[in-house]
Order: C-alpha cells, then sequence, then structure tokens
C-alpha cells in the first residue's frame, strides 16, 4: 500500500472577510427566554387565587353583625358623651357620623370599613332625628302661638264651674273593684238566660 500524504490547503482571506475576533477574557451571556404559563399553572393560580379570596371576603351576615357592631358602639358612645356634655348633642353626632364616613371610604380592613358603615348610619340617623324635632317642635309652637284662645274654655287661675266637682279618689271603699266585677258577671249570666 501506498503511503500517501494528505495535502493541506491553506485559504488565504478574502477581500471582505474580517480577521478572526480576539479570544474574550469574559464569556457571553446566555439568554434564557422564559416560558409562558401552561394551562395547569393558570388553573392552579386561579384556585389559590379563589381560597385567598374566600378567606378574605365576609358574607352579608358578619358584614351586618360588624355594622350592627358599629351602631350599638357609637350609640353607647354618643350617650355616654351626651351624659359628660362635652359637646352640643347636634355637633356631636355630626362628628360621628363624619368620623364612621372616613372609615367606611378610607380604613384598609374591611372590618373596620362594615363598623363605620353602622357607625356612620346611627349617628346620622340620630342627627336626622334631632333635626327632624327641632323643626316639629318649632311648628308647634308657632301654631300655639297663632291660635286665638277660646271664650268657652277655662283660663288659667281661676275656679273650676260650679257644675263640675273634683275628684274624690280617696273615698272610694276598697272593695269597690270587687262589687262591680260581682255586678257585670250578674248582668251577663242574666242575659244569656233570657229566652230570645
Amino acid at each position: 500500500m501506498k503511503n500517501s500524504k494528505k495535502h493541506t490547503k491553506t485559504h488565504r482571506m478574502r477581500r471582505n472577510a474580517v480577521a478572526a475576533a480576539p479570544a474574550r477574557s469574559v464569556p457571553r451571556t446566555v439568554v434564557v427566554r422564559r416560558r409562558g404559563p401552561t394551562a395547569s399553572d393558570l388553573a392552579e393560580q386561579d384556585a389559590l387565587e379563589a381560597a385567598r379570596k374566600a378567606v378574605e371576603d365576609d358574607t352579608r351576615g358578619w358584614r351586618t353583625i360588624k355594622a350592627l357592631g358599629g351602631a350599638a358602639a357609637t350609640t353607647i358612645a354618643g350617650a355616654y358623651l351626651a351624659r359628660q356634655e362635652v359637646l352640643p348633642p347636634k355637633i356631636m353626632t355630626g362628628a360621628i357620623s363624619a368620623l364612621g364616613a372616613a372609615l367606611a371610604l378610607g380604613a384598609p380592613n374591611k372590618t373596620v370599613r362594615s363598623i363605620g358603615l353602622g357607625a356612620m348610619a346611627a349617628a346620622g340617623g340620630q342627627f336626622g332625628l334631632m333635626v327632624i324635632d327641632d323643626e316639629l317642635i318649632r311648628n308647634e309652637a308657632k301654631k300655639k302661638e297663632d291660635r286665638p284662645q277660646l271664650a268657652s274654655g277655662a283660663r288659667p287661675g281661676t275656679l273650676p264651674s260650679p257644675g263640675k266637682k273634683p275628684s274624690n279618689a280617696s273615698d272610694i271603699p276598697a272593695d269597690a273593684l270587687a262589687r262591680a266585677y260581682e255586678r257585670a258577671r250578674l248582668r251577663m249570666a242574666l242575659a244569656s238566660d233570657a229566652p230570645n
């Protein structure tokens, strides 16, 4: 067999070729693209969010109980402050109502929001009753001033007319009620026995 040598041909650089880049001291960065979520990942995330939301959300009953608690606390606190005469009642109930509204709108906690709604409702109701009561009292006072005094009625400071006698409740015998009951029972018995 013949020993043959393979001759390697030297390649010369072509006219537009770029010279080989020198060896880098820093390795190239590897770009890893993140894969999108799969359907099972999305379903798992939805299940976790639903469970977390179910724990956070209150039922209607709990929200109602919390609002009633806020209303009761507001009523008790308002009554205590009214007894202490810290502020006039209208200003105090208006301030408590404003505080409840601020809690209902701005509180980050759902429990505090429910309590704020109850406080706002209770204080607002009390404030409304006070305002309506004052208007009714003013209207009744105006009506009394406008109404003329009747001539037939007794005027203050005059003695009762001779036809009317003063009440003598202290002169009634002790067994008067029992005797009246007995008479009424006998009348009912006679009325039911009488033929028509």
